[in-house]
């Protein structure tokens, strides 16, 4: 069945798009049309940067797959009245969410980074002998990368639980090309050959230029590097984490262990590791402005935030906080009362609100603000969530030492898994970790979970698929 799909037919080519007349005679000197974009270097690196402030309006602290957002309702982290919009994203009740407003800007914010990859992805392809071949391989690699993670964030909302796909049903349209005619909506299996398609290549082309297989992240964490702020992209360890992540999706949990242990061992020319997990060792402090308490150590992919101001936002400003979790066991169920646990330490806080409502708020960003020193990086994917892939996935003596490490690091009791147990524990990890991340709902889903922690209701497969908005679809 082939739909039309609004989201591509309306969106915004930030590059392309100009509000002048004026434009159609005089070119501006600082200015690339949309005809010259990609036939200079230059032009390649402004539309691959358009993609990372489009994914900002998903990714950031409130964004609607960020740490406040629908998503992170959706996996019941917070405590909402009933009737309130919160309410009705952890109750799943998204029918009842007013003209699909969230569900449009979700859906329409991901296909419109689709978009823009896109025109990136065939126009550095069609110019490729006119690019440096560094400025090829990164631009058409990261944005192919960043084409399968929006496609993959899409699947996870509006597709199905991944143990009980329906062969024959065709969920959503994997648009690799933009075009003004009908999208086709396809397989599950279609879909997902595409998805990896696309992280092959991604992983192909970054694999023969990006910078962080020779240098230290740490060197690139500056503006004047050639290539700065690699964790701010979708790097060659980033693209290494979300095949691991993808194909533990799909049940392919060889190839997920094998692509988690690569990012695990992966080490600098010195021996040391690319990336490490954060400690009870490091400095975090509360009224220290360089607190890290993203686990910015830990980055693999994330969204740079340097204009967010965590003290002027709408949900998560400290000194009037209303996105809590007031649930009389929150501590018992999400931490067993360990007072210890630096996840507990480091990413929350009690407060009690003008409302009269006291709980605990997520503290990650709480260093989110202008004068701060602290690495203001919203985190898509973390080195911890390859530690509890190793350990879910992996044979079990070796998940145990994984295990083990992550335990040390997290300041928690080891107490060695089992093959029976270990699943259901490992879950455990995943929601305590991730907890305003807007990773946790995927958990759940990809578990099949019944009742989520703080859930308003027991959920069916049908709550863990968004609707598709009505808005957005015409039948052929």
């Amino acid at each position: 069945m082939k739909k039309k799909l609004y989201s591509i037919l309306s969106v915004v080519l930030v590059f392309f798009s100009i509000g002048c007349e004026d434009w159609l005679t005089v070119e501006p000197e600082t200015a690339i049309t949309g005809d010259k974009l990609f036939t200079t270097n230059e032009g390649v690196l402004q539309s691959l940067n358009g993609l990372y402030l489009n994914m900002r309006g998903l990714y950031t602290p409130e964004g609607y797959l960020g740490g406040a957002g629908c998503v992170e309702s959706m996996g019941c982290t917070y405590t909402w009245s009933e009737g309130t919009p919160g309410y009705m994203w952890a109750g799943h009740y998204y029918s009842d969410q007013p003209d699909n407003t969230n569900n449009t800007m979700i859906f329409q914010g991901l296909y419109n980074v689709i978009a823009n990859a896109n025109s990136l992805i065939a126009g550095a392809k069609e110019n490729q002998s006119k690019l440096k071949k560094d400025v090829y391989n990164l631009g058409r690699g990261e944005a192919l990368a960043i084409r399968a993670l929006m496609h993959f964030d899409l699947l996870r909302l509006y597709g199905p639980v991944p143990s009980n796909v329906d062969a024959s049903e065709t969920y959503l349209p994997y648009v690799r090309v933009n075009d003004i005619n009908l999208y086709e909506y396809i397989t599950y299996e279609k879909y997902m050959n595409y998805l990896l398609t696309d992280l092959d290549s991604a992983e192909m082309l970054l694999s023969d230029s990006d910078p962080v297989l020779k240098e230290k992240f740490e060197t690139m964490d500056v503006s004047t590097a050639e290539w700065s702020f690699r964790k701010s992209h979708v790097n060659y360890y980033g693209v290494l984490g979300l095949q691991a992540r993808v194909r533990l999706w799909k049940g392919d949990t060889e190839d997920a262990l094998r692509y988690a242990r690569m990012v695990k061992e992966a080490r600098n020319e010195d021996g040391s590791f690319k990336l490490r997990l954060m400690t009870p060792a490091d400095t975090v402090l509360y009224n220290n402005a360089s607190t890290d308490l993203t686990c910015y150590c830990e980055h693999l992919i994330g969204t740079k935030c340097d204009n967010y101001d965590y003290t002027r936002g709408t949900s998560w400003r400290p000194q009037n906080v209303y996105v809590l979790n007031y649930n009389n066991t929150f501590f018992e169920d999400l931490f067993a009362g360990n007072v210890e646990d630096k996840r507990y330490l480091w990413f929350w806080a009690y407060y009690y609100n003008r409302f009269g409502t006291s709980g605990y708020y997520c503290s990650k960003y709480l260093n989110f603000y202008a004068s701060s020193t602290s690495p203001k990086n919203f985190p898509i994917m973390r080195l911890a969530e390859i530690y509890l892939i190793v350990a879910e996935t992996a044979p079990l003596t070796e998940a145990n030492e994984v295990y083990k490490e992550y335990c040390d690091a997290r300041n928690v009791p080891y107490i060695p898994l089992t093959e029976s147990d270990r699943r259901e524990r490992i879950l455990l990890e995943y929601i305590r970790e991730f907890c305003g991340e807007g990773q946790n709902f995927y958990t759940y889903k990809r578990y099949n979970t019944k009742n989520m922690l703080f859930g308003v209701r027991e959920l069916t497969d049908e709550q863990y698929r968004l609707v598709i908005p009505s808005a957005e679809l015409l039948n052929d």
